[in-house]
Parts: C-alpha cells; sequence; structure tokens
C-alpha cells in the first residue's frame, strides 16, 4: 500500500532524511547553518505550540533575526510579545488551536517534531525528522503555513 494525497494531508517521496529521539533534535540544531553567508536570506517559517525557554530562543534568533515567520498558539502571547519587541523585523501570528510542531527553513530543510519550538526539559524524550527536500519545503509552505497563517491574527 502506498500512501495517497486526501483530505488530511498528502503524500511525498524523500530521499534524504533522519530520525532524531531524545535531546538531540534542539532548535540550534536546527538553526546552526543560519549565521553562514549563503544562507542569511532564506526565509524561515516555524509552527509551534508554545514558545519554551524565551531567553534561549531569544539566543538563536538573535543569531539572524529576519525573514522569520513565527505561527504559535495564543496561549504563547506573552512569549510572542517579548520575541516581536526584541526582534521587530520577525513576523508573529498567533491560532487558536495550534498543536504543529514544524520548522521550514528554505529551500529544502524540514522539521517535523513532538516538541515545542525552543528548550525542552533535558529528561523530556521528544522526536523529530529532519527531510531535504525542496518540493515538501515548498509544499508544507504553501498548503500548511500559509494557510494557517490567513487564518490567524499577526501581532
Amino acid at each position: 500500500m502506498t500512501f495517497t494525497d486526501d483530505g488530511a494531508g498528502f503524500s511525498f517521496h524523500c530521499e534524504d532524511a533522519k530520525m532524531l529521539i531524545g535531546g538531540s533534535g534542539t532548535c540550534a540544531t536546527l538553526f546552526s547553518y543560519i549565521g553562514r553567508p549563503n544562507h542569511s536570506n532564506d526565509e524561515i517559517h516555524i509552527i509551534t505550540g508554545l514558545l519554551s525557554d524565551i531567553d534561549y530562543l531569544k539566543q538563536i534568533i538573535g543569531k539572524r533575526p529576519s525573514n522569520i515567520f513565527i505561527i504559535a498558539i495564543v496561549r504563547a502571547l506573552t512569549e510572542a510579545h517579548e520575541l516581536k519587541i526584541t526582534f521587530p523585523e520577525i513576523r508573529i501570528a498567533l491560532h487558536k488551536m495550534n498543536n504543529a510542531k514544524i520548522v521550514l527553513i528554505a529551500p529544502d530543510k524540514v522539521w517535523v517534531s513532538s516538541a515545542d519550538f525552543g528548550k525542552t526539559p533535558k529528561k523530556q524524550c521528544d522526536s523529530t525528522i529532519g527531510l531535504h527536500s525542496q518540493d515538501i519545503h515548498d509544499r508544507i509552505v504553501l498548503d500548511v503555513f500559509e494557510k494557517m497563517w490567513n487564518e490567524d491574527a499577526e501581532i
């Protein structure tokens, strides 16, 4: 049996993927390459529930505080405002019921995780799947991120 597109999602093929289990899938890992000159203008799209450990997030986003778009759950309002004040160039929208956790780094990096964006407790076991695929990246930006962004309230 193969997966097909339907109302619940879309199927895809990917030749390069990695599974991270435990504490190895941190935001620092996801953002480790953004300081390189050839990636300084790549857009980053983040879908998360909460914004975990605001001081840690400021260190990560501070490496390159532009071309970043974040959708977080409404309960993250305080942290979202603090990030927006600290980094006025980033764009943040709040969603009523979001529990998805996806980081998309143009042009081809896709991370789908059980962890919210930020620093999770050391004893918490999360899993993250990383994919390299421009097709998958672009499809999630268009079919998921932009749809949610248009439903949400930007702060």
